[in-house]
């Protein structure tokens, strides 16, 4: 029967310094030793009771200490759970007990977990999910200087020292719960399959996993009214001045697919890219949406008839209506992130012609539909279901706060009322028969016309 305990070697070099903890197998009077990352100092080792000795203190190197033994603990259960199932299957030495004890931890290790992960999610389809895990994973290997870590490795320490970087480096604090969220599903899937043990104390209880709400950027009516006057026939639109800037081809394609997500109720580029021509069945397009499978059912009207009949021309041959994904043998995800890229960077290049100072994503026309619907005074159940959301509460944070410009201009009606003033201008002007309203932005209570492709 084989047994296993820790052992300490202390530091040869000059002037001591600390050691390491190795765990030492003995098996049929054969011993081998596997290296542990456990770094400690004499006096912090135990050599009779084979444990570690912790300060009773609050301090960082107790927490470490602590967190040493939560990582011992679970290498001891791990060795134990691996010796009972080689017992069941028969007969093994000691260098084949090692050789499975190295297989476990070094599946362990996070790069190579969350390969495993993200190919099993590839597979379900979960092609989000399965870059998250490896784009987290890589994030905490390259904060570890490159060196890949073990899932069991995750200490509060480590995942605090995480965050901060992340911090210093001006993350915002949803790309750091990003992570940090797609680290604790690793972890997590990694306690459900058995291959660690949970710890009394959660690694990511001082870390954020919470989501902060964003400033959804709208363009303003007067902006979408410029871009919606758009040419195709003169590839021009109008810039910020009034004077009329020529687009290239490409940029052309870029604000075309904008204004048509625009006009089919804000409609997300994912959706766009995979719109088939079988989807158009006379003045209906009827889709699901990538990402909930919710079917949506749009009219189209004159002004998205338009931007199809002009991109014809350019998906000649493809099953699709637009000219994202272009090619049937390569990968379609490949093929609408770059489209999606390519978009993005267009756009923005769109919004410097046309003195746009926002943030102009694909994501804007979304965002966009939405402003122009509240501030028209839809319902927001109408407008939950024209987003295609399964619920209000995701429509409430589209819609969480009006544009500061309307909330300045409300401030100071309400401001006036008050004003010596102002009122006296009001009373001079309503002795005269004039109207009186409040000062309100107009374009809140009255609509502008879109898609005058001439």
């Amino acid at each position: 029967m084989p047994s296993w305990r820790f052992t300490f070697r202390a530091s040869t070099r000059k002037g001591g310094g600390a050691g390491r903890l190795y765990l030492r197998v003995v098996h049929r009077c054969e011993s081998r030793s596997v290296t542990t990352p456990y770094k400690i100092f004499p006096g912090e080792w135990d050599a009779d009771g084979r444990h570690l000795i912790v300060p009773f203190d609050h301090g960082e190197r107790a927490r470490q200490l602590r967190e040493y033994e939560d990582a011992m603990s679970n290498d001891l259960r791990r060795m134990e759970g691996l010796v009972k199932r080689l017992d069941k299957e028969g007969d093994y030495d000691i260098d084949e007990l090692m050789e499975r004890y190295r297989a476990v931890t070094t599946g362990n290790s996070l790069r190579a977990y969350a390969e495993k992960l993200a190919s099993e999610m590839n597979q379900a389809g979960n092609h989000r999910t399965a870059r998250a895990y490896l784009s987290a994973a890589t994030r905490l290997r390259l904060f570890n200087g490159g060196k890949d870590i073990k899932a069991e490795h995750f200490t509060a320490g480590l995942l605090t020292d995480f965050q901060a970087a992340l911090k210093a480096e001006g993350r915002s604090p949803n790309t750091i719960s990003f992570y940090m969220r797609n680290l604790r599903a690793i972890y997590n899937k990694a306690i459900s399959e058995g291959r660690l043990f949970r710890r009394a104390e959660n690694p990511f209880a001082g870390v954020y996993t919470g989501v902060s709400p964003t400033r959804k950027l709208a363009l303003t009516p007067d902006e979408l009214a410029r871009l919606s006057e758009f040419n195709p026939a003169e590839k021009q639109v109008r810039g910020n001045r009034q004077s009329e800037v020529k687009l290239t081809l490409p940029l052309q394609q870029a604000l075309a697919m904008f204004l048509f997500c625009y006009h089919a109720r804000g409609m997300c580029f994912v959706d766009l890219a995979h719109l088939r021509k079988s989807d158009l069945l006379g003045d209906i397009l009827r889709y699901g949406r990538q990402k909930t499978g919710q079917e949506i059912e749009i009219s189209v009207h004159p002004a998205m008839r338009r931007i199809i009949e002009w991109f014809s021309q350019y998906t000649a041959g493809s099953p699709y209506l637009f000219p994202i994904i272009s090619d049937p043998n390569k990968d379609h995800r490949l093929q609408y992130e770059s489209g999606l890229r390519r978009q993005n960077n267009r756009l923005k290049r769109i919004a410097e012609l046309t003195g746009i100072k926002k943030r102009f994503s694909t994501h804007c026309a979304r965002h966009s539909w939405a402003t122009v619907a509240r501030n028209e005074g839809l319902p927001l159940a109408v407008i939950s279901e024209g987003l295609g959301h399964t619920n209000q509460k995701t429509t409430e944070i589209y819609l969480a706060s009006l544009e500061r410009s309307i909330l300045d201009q409300a401030t100071m009606v309400v401001s006036n009322v008050i004003n010596p003033q102002y009122r006296a201008k009001k009373n001079r002007r309503q002795r005269g028969g004039e109207s009186s309203s409040g000062g309100l932005p107009g374009y809140i209570n009255h609509g502008f016309r879109f898609g005058s492709y001439r």
